[in-house]
């Protein structure tokens, strides 16, 4: 009983520790983005001010022309190149606003995808709960931390019968949508195969069934 609540406990964190990591993402991207917003008005308000200034000395500059008779040619210069220099600006704010809106959707794209891969794990939890506690007591299943942070190891006992203990075991990599494998020992000839069924059929418990299966008939065919 000891050993059961001890490796619920562990579970339990585990599963805490996976929510926490994903709340820590999306209060980064929140203050990333808040950062990067405060960094784009700034430049808004300084090219707004440069324009100003262009604009104030574009008056300054004509009313002194006008008054020197004779000088007509380099009044149109003055005048056209503080033209080309406000465009300039102008299309750099614009440049600056699509990239604002390109990254608010960009935050806004990652953000859903933090929310939804939270929701997923936690009702994975919950729904799994129950074959979780049978896999652990009965069929001597244990999941470990893989050796990067976005990993798992299952790992499979009570296979051998001379030795119950001897450990296999499967690493899955969940960085990405989708599942990956990054180790199994002893391997298993046809694992992408369970790997492409587990990310078309999201069921966890299902993939550890098919492994352990697996595992079983290779202990009983080298036997």
């Amino acid at each position: 009983k000891d050993e059961d609540r001890r490796q619920n406990q562990e579970f339990t964190r585990r599963v805490d520790e996976m929510v926490q990591e994903l709340k820590r993402l999306i209060r980064e991207r929140a203050n990333d983005y808040a950062h990067q917003m405060d960094e784009g008005k700034e430049r808004e308000r300084r090219m707004v001010g440069d324009m100003e200034a262009l604009e104030a000395e574009n008056k300054e500059i004509v009313r002194a022309l006008k008054d020197e008779h004779g000088e007509e040619e380099a009044l149109c210069r003055e005048i056209s190149a503080l033209q080309v220099k406000q465009r300039e600006v102008l299309e750099g704010a614009n440049q600056m606003s699509g990239m604002v809106a390109r990254l608010e959707m960009e935050i806004e794209r990652k953000q859903k995808a933090a929310d939804e891969k939270k929701r997923v794990l936690e009702a994975q939890a919950a729904k799994n709960r129950p074959e979780l506690d049978f896999f652990e007591n009965k069929m001597g299943l244990a999941i470990v931390a893989g050796e990067s942070k976005d990993s798992l190891t299952f790992v499979f006992t009570l296979i051998s019968l001379s030795e119950p203990l001897r450990p296999f075991s499967i690493t899955v990599d969940l960085s990405q949508s989708d599942y990956r494998v990054i180790a199994c020992k002893p391997e298993i000839k046809d694992v992408e195969s369970h790997v492409e069924w587990l990310n078309m059929s999201r069921d966890i418990f299902g993939f550890i069934k098919r492994i352990r299966k697996d595992f079983v008939d290779m202990y009983f065919e080298s036997a």
